[in-house]
Formats: C-alpha cells, structure tokens, sequence
C-alpha cells in the first residue's frame, strides 16, 4: 500500500513538473519502452511508443480515441468548434469546406506569395549591419503570419500582426500548461488558474480575426476562391449559412495552424545548422549548383532534395506540435496492453521521433535518414509532425512548401548564428518553442556568380 502511493505521489509530482514545459516529463524509460503505464488520482495514462500503437489510435481504430479533457482546455477557449477542436459530423463538415485550399493543384501560386514576402523580409536584413542581431523565431513568425492571411483570406496584418503575436503568446502562457483539474476529470466550467487573463489575450486576438472577417465580408465577387469566402459562400443541406461564431473559430485555428508550426520548424532549422557546419555547407553547395544565386522558385522544389531533408529531419527532433492527447472512449487492447474506458492516450512526437527503439542514434541530427534512397528504412507511424490518419493536418503541403522555400532563401543569403552565451532551451507547451526565443546574429553571405 505504502509503495503504492509513492509510486502514484511520483507520478503526480512528475506531472505536475511538467506544467510548464512538457518536456520535463519524459524520462530515460519512455525513450525504451513501447507503451508507460502512468497511474495517477485514480487515473490512468498510456503514453504509446509502439508505431503499431499509434496506427491504431490514430487510424484504425481513431474513432475511440477523441482528443482529452487537456487537449479541449488549451484549444477551445481559443480555437472554439473550429476544425482543430471540433469531433464527429462536425469535423467532417468543416474538413471537406476546408480541405480544398491544401489541394496540390494551389501549392504553385502559394509559393509566389511565399517568395515574394521571403524575399521582403530578407531585403529588410540586407538593409541592417552586417552582424546584426535579431529574434528569428519572432522574425519568421512574423512572415509566416502575413503569408498566411494572404494566403487564405487575402488580407493584409500590417501592424496587426503584432497584436496577434503578442495575443497568443499571452494566452499559451495560461492555457499552455497542464492543469491539475483535468487530470482529475473535474467539469470545465471549474474555474482555472490564468482563466482570466488567458480571456483578455482571446478578445485581444479576436479584434483582428473579426477585421479579416469583416474585410472578406466586403469583398467583390462571387466566386470563393480563398478559404474564408468558401466558409461565408457555404450553405448547409437547408439553406442555411455558417454561424458567424463558427466562421471566427475557423479563421483562428487556420490562421494558428497555417503560420506558427512553419515559422518554428524554420527557426529549429537554423539553429541546427550552426550546431553541425558540415550539413549546413552541404545545404549551401546545393542551393549554389540548383539556384546559381537567383531566388527559388516552385519549380526547384524537386532539385532542393537536400533542402527538404534538412527540413524533414528537423520536423524529427523538433516537432512544433509534440504530443497528441487523447482519451479512450470504450476499453480497447494496444498491443497487448488493456486500455480501460477513460483512460488518457498521450503520442509524443518528441519522444516518439528519438526513441531508442525506432532509430539509430536517435539524438543525432543526420538529414540523410529522409534522403529518397533511405525512405524504406524509416519505420511507418514512427514519425508524425503532422498527425496521422484522417485527422492529418490539412496544411502539410503547404507547410512544407514553405518551410523549404524559406529556409533556401535565407540560406543561400545569410549565416545565422545563436548569440554568444544565449543557452537555447526547447519548451513544449501548445508548441514548441525556444525559451525567450533564438536571439541570432545575420551575417550577409555572398552566392557565387551565375
């Protein structure tokens, strides 16, 4: 008995721990087991290692396994019933009104848009002194935003950009952690610590998202050719329209979803690079032999193979969205393991992606793991930055796209390194993020002559 509550005490106060940064409740076992059993306050947590484990939760069996308590309490106060939170003939609804703007046949001209507020921002750094020291993960946040809007909504942030970028960052540092109240299955309407604060940061946010609104609202012509004209054109079976609540809730999980997982995957990339300069003049040979020194374009997407490992390898070790929570709905079996109705279902990417049983040398950054020739030797459902299964993130083309667009970009036009004593410090809560940033210094780099 007296074992019993020290196990289940360690595993409250290990949580607990991880309030504010995730990260710090993985330990050495998680990284060699393929399911941990986590029993705390008459609960418990499956943490699944296993990519037959994953599959089925996130496929075969997906339908048992809704997102958790936890999940909902980050994302709704934010997102509402958008396509991130919602479950059911809802989600169905709103994934097939949305999913025509991932469609291949648009990646083309998103990649002008693309490119061309990349090449905005670095003309911006050609204008600074050599040496210059900036926030690039703010930096590239800021590029991703406004591509973003133009993207789906045709809209402008200008200065508004700012207001979001310090809207969300208020509301993650509330809604961001864990609470205790969802790990004992306390009702939402119980208060919760930051609930007010993270309530200001939503009305601050939503000014914006009703301007974009708004502005699409005013628009001429009848044909919706972006994602927020086919929500407003969109009539259910009897004629109705979309609730303009639910119109707003849409605007702001794309609008989340569509920038900030690129703009940190960017970021991550960078500061890689610096860490290991041989990849990085591998990087900068192929961009000098495929671009001779003019910008990309979508049409070299297919040469940067090189570019896109970088990418994909660093989407392994830092994954922007890096844990999955889920809840079982009824009792299941998980290779071999019994999952009682109730229980918590947590899938790490960040554990999953380094996990001792799934990779040869794990921690290592080695983009050649994602070169063509090795593809067959990455193990099915032992990476997923982007989800899996029906719920696969809409955007991952296009995040894609644009993470190997500007990555090329930058690269082929400046070094990037991390302030000198700056310690970079990964923090998981609703993503990823380098702890106050990744102050770096940007150093002009002279391609060769075409």
């Amino acid at each position: 008995m007296l074992s019993s509550l020290k196990h289940a005490w360690g595993n409250l106060r290990l949580l607990m721990s991880a309030r504010d940064n995730v990260l710090e409740a993985w330990t050495p076992k998680d990284f060699v087991r393929e399911i941990v059993p986590v029993g705390c306050l008459g609960r418990w947590m499956f943490v699944i290692n296993a990519p037959a484990g994953v599959q089925q939760v996130m496929v075969t069996n997906g339908k048992n396994y809704p997102k958790s308590p936890i999940s909902r309490q980050t994302l709704k106060p934010l997102l509402g019933n958008g396509l991130f939170v919602s479950e059911g003939e809802l989600w169905q609804r709103q994934r097939k009104i949305s999913s025509p703007v991932g469609h291949a046949n648009r990646l083309s001209a998103y990649a002008d848009v693309v490119i061309r507020e990349g090449q905005a921002m670095l003309a911006d750094w050609q204008r600074r002194e050599p040496g210059s020291e900036l926030d690039v993960s703010e930096a590239f946040t800021v590029l991703t935003a406004n591509v973003i809007c133009q993207l789906m909504f045709s809209y402008r942030l200008g200065e508004k950009v700012h207001v979001l970028g310090e809207a969300f960052q208020e509301y993650s540092a509330t809604h961001g952690r864990m609470h205790l109240a969802e790990l004992l299955g306390l009702p939402d309407w119980l208060p919760r610590p930051g609930m007010l604060k993270g309530r200001r940061a939503v009305k601050k946010f939503d000014r914006v998202i009703h301007d974009i609104i708004a502005a699409s609202r005013d628009a001429n012509g009848d044909i919706p050719d972006n994602l927020i004209q086919m929500l407003v054109a969109y009539r259910d079976e009897n004629g109705w329209p979309m609730p303009p609540s639910l119109i707003r809730d849409e605007v702001a999980s794309i609008f989340l979803a569509g920038h900030e997982t690129t703009a940190l995957t960017v970021s991550w990339a960078f500061y890689l690079l610096e860490l290991h300069p041989d990849v990085e003049q591998r990087l900068h040979t192929e961009l000098d032999r495929v671009l001779c020194g003019r910008p990309p374009a979508f049409a070299d997407m297919s040469a940067l193979v090189f570019t896109r490992a970088i990418i994909d390898e660093t989407l392994r070790l830092y994954p922007p969205v890096h844990v999955f929570s889920k809840q079982a709905v009824a009792a299941d079996e998980i290779c071999g393991q019994k999952i009682p109705a109730g229980s918590y279902i947590t899938i790490s990417s960040w554990v999953l992606h380094r996990h001792k049983l799934l990779w040869e040398d794990p921690d290592a950054f080695k983009p050649d793991r994602f070169l063509p020739e090795n593809s067959d030797k990455i193990i099915p459902f032992s990476y997923i930055p982007f989800g899996a299964g029906s719920r696969v993130c809409l955007g991952k083309h296009l995040g894609l796209l644009e993470s190997v667009l500007l990555l090329a970009m930058t690269a082929q036009s400046f070094r990037l390194r991390v302030r000198e004593g700056f310690v970079v410090k990964p923090v998981g809560r609703m993503t990823l993020r380098p702890q106050g940033g990744l102050p770096m210094r940007i150093t002009p780099r002279q391609p060769p002559a075409t």
